[in-house]
């Protein structure tokens, strides 16, 4: 079998000749595309009609909101190209808060911890090949997933295709690190590893692996060229704090005997999958405020400065230990305060310069108040402000969590055909 990822599919020539080198042996073979809703046209355009002619399977990951409405996307995306409604599989149940409860998921352990009096706001898990390799087996020419793990997909249609038992882990690992290479695109193929004899990226393609029915995985690229050893082992090892244990959702990995000699990667092994999957958890941890003032003109940057001064004794009274920033823009670097800024303008007395505020706070309010001070310098500061732009939005922080697996229930179904 042959399976090839195009990333987000940002390159349609690119995507197209992927798919012409995957079909260029025999299969079967699945072409890999992450893929949001004001994407599908542009990414799948080039390649839909080849792969539902050639019967090549499209695996789409949507790696944020809801997937039903991409496979409805992709369904009108077909009619009007003039070919039928495809087959698809919708594989969702990411959301967990749809299914349970915030005080249960911030049990959890997630790293970093989450901030005291936060409120978590959103919580998703990324699925295994579990609920991908029944729709395969039902016959779904493409596949739409919310988030997946690194190895889901390869993880599923190995066993799809060859029949693999689910404890397999000698020859699913093999798949599994195959899956983790693949997810990186064009990364994996060596696009972007700076070459320094030719002064730029190169155009290095993107991925796609044999993966033979014992367990061997043969990497090429949609250009031909061999890809680089370099950017195959940083893809394999991309996040990885302990090869000898990584955790998938179907398998554990050991990649301590692997071998990878030009594309040929062998001695990954395999053991049962942990307890738990991978996920987010999202906090609401406070509210952030950014301001931003214009001065220009003969002592634009003198002005600015008077300002900073002004501003940063008037927050400290105002905020206390709360956590802000005064920044002027245009004239030196950002991270000193207002009083040591002295010796830059005496050097580099700016003309066009801007004012800014970021802070942190707790309450709503507080950020309102100290955002109004700033505002306030336009009228009672030093001359010449004006361009004041303020905005207050929630803060948030995102955390990665090991979410049991009892507490993880897809949603597996088929849109059918039209005969």
């Amino acid at each position: 079998m042959r399976l090839a990822h195009a990333g987000r599919g940002g390159r349609p020539d690119a995507t197209a000749a992927l798919l012409q080198r995957l079909t260029a042996k025999p299969g079967p073979h699945c072409l890999a595309l992450r893929v949001g809703l004001r994407e599908v046209e542009r990414a799948l355009e080039p390649v839909l009609i080849a792969c539902l002619s050639g019967r090549v399977r499209l695996a789409i990951e949507v790696p944020a909101g809801e997937p039903a409405p991409v496979a409805h996307a992709i369904t009108g995306l077909a009619a009007r190209l003039g070919r039928r409604r495809p087959r698809i599989g919708l594989v969702e149940g990411h959301d967990l808060l749809a299914t349970q409860s915030g005080a249960g998921l911030l049990g959890t352990p997630c790293d970093p911890p989450p901030p005291p009096d936060s409120t978590l706001i959103a919580a998703s898990v990324r699925f295994g090949a579990a609920p991908l390799v029944g729709l395969f087996a039902k016959g779904a020419e493409i596949v739409v997933s919310g988030p997946l793990a690194p190895s889901a997909l390869s993880v599923a249609f190995a066993r799809y295709a060859h029949r693999w038992p689910v404890e397999d882990y000698a020859r699913l690992a093999s798949a599994a690190a195959a899956g983790r290479i693949l997810s990186a695109g064009a990364g994996a193929a060596g696009g972007d590893l700076y070459d320094p004899a030719f002064d730029k990226l190169p155009e290095a393609g993107l991925p796609l692996v044999d993966i033979a029915e014992d367990g061997a995985l043969i990497f090429e690229t949609s250009t031909g060229a061999p890809p680089a050893h370099t950017a195959l082992s940083l893809s394999l090892l991309d996040g990885v704090e302990n090869p000898r244990e990584i955790a998938d959702p179907d398998l554990t990995l050991d990649l301590d005997d692997t071998t990878l000699i030009g594309g040929k990667l062998t001695g990954v092994k395999g053991s049962a999958a942990p307890d738990y999957l991978s996920g987010t958890l999202v906090f609401e941890t406070g509210f952030a405020g950014e301001g931003e003032l214009a001065y220009g003109g003969t002592g634009a940057a003198g002005r600015a400065l008077a300002a900073a001064r002004e501003l940063e004794v008037r927050l400290k009274n105002l905020l206390g230990d709360e956590r802000f920033r005064v920044e002027i823009v245009g004239v030196e670097s950002a991270t000193r305060g207002a009083v040591d800024r002295a010796a830059d303008l005496a050097v580099m007395p700016g003309k066009d310069v801007r004012l800014r505020l970021a802070l942190r706070a707790a309450a709503k309010e507080t950020v309102e108040a100290a955002l109004a001070e700033f505002a306030s310098l336009s009228g009672f500061g030093p001359a010449g402000a004006g361009g004041v732009r303020l905005a207050v939005h929630p803060e948030r922080r995102v955390s990665a969590a090991k979410i049991p697996a009892h507490y993880v229930r897809p949603r597996v179904g088929l849109l059918e055909s039209e005969a």
